[in-house]
């Protein structure tokens, strides 16, 4: 199911990123139920461009010798409204989380292997401000559906965030 999920990700990316040919990219932070948590990348179309189609691709792995957190996430972008300051956008996104634990003191009696797996997906709305010229702050609030370790568990107002830097 990873190994699906990242494939569609990436080839969308593919498909996505002509239709964008002039445009802004940015790299900062990211945290969201549906935009997953690290290092992001976004991809936005100019201001005179034709297209209001965008993009955000956010991730970041820790990873030690008995332990793991892998955080990855991407979302498709509308752009409804862009001003001096500010734009507003409708989204759709899908954030992932997998985490493990190795037991590796086999004499320790309360030593347990685990995993889990996260998932959220849905749509949402939100808005970015430009802080300064080439920094923007955004949030939005997506109604998530998450899944953990394959079962459902409910649908969220979690809101994502990002602090991105534009060239």
């Amino acid at each position: 199911m990873k190994k699906i999920l990242l494939a569609i990700l990436t080839s969308s990316l593919f498909i996505i990123t002509p239709l964008t040919a002039q445009a802004e990219n940015s790299i900062g932070f990211a945290a969201g139920s549906t935009r997953g948590m690290g290092v992001t990348y976004r991809h936005l179309p100019d201001a005179g461009s034709t297209s209001s189609l965008g993009w955000q691709v956010t991730g970041l792995p820790y990873i030690t010798k008995e332990s793991g957190v892998v955080s990855a996430g991407g979302a498709v972008l509308w752009l409804l409204n862009r001003g001096n300051v500010g734009m507003a956008y409708a989204s759709f996104g899908v954030g992932t989380m997998a985490m493990w634990e190795n037991c590796t003191d086999e004499e320790d009696l309360f030593c347990e292997e685990e995993s889990n797996f996260g998932i959220g997906f849905g749509p949402g709305i939100g808005f970015e401000l430009r802080l300064v010229e080439n920094f923007g702050w955004s949030v939005d609030v997506p109604l998530a559906i998450l899944l953990a370790n394959g079962e459902f568990e409910g649908v969220y107002p979690i809101p994502n965030s990002a602090l991105v830097y534009y060239w």
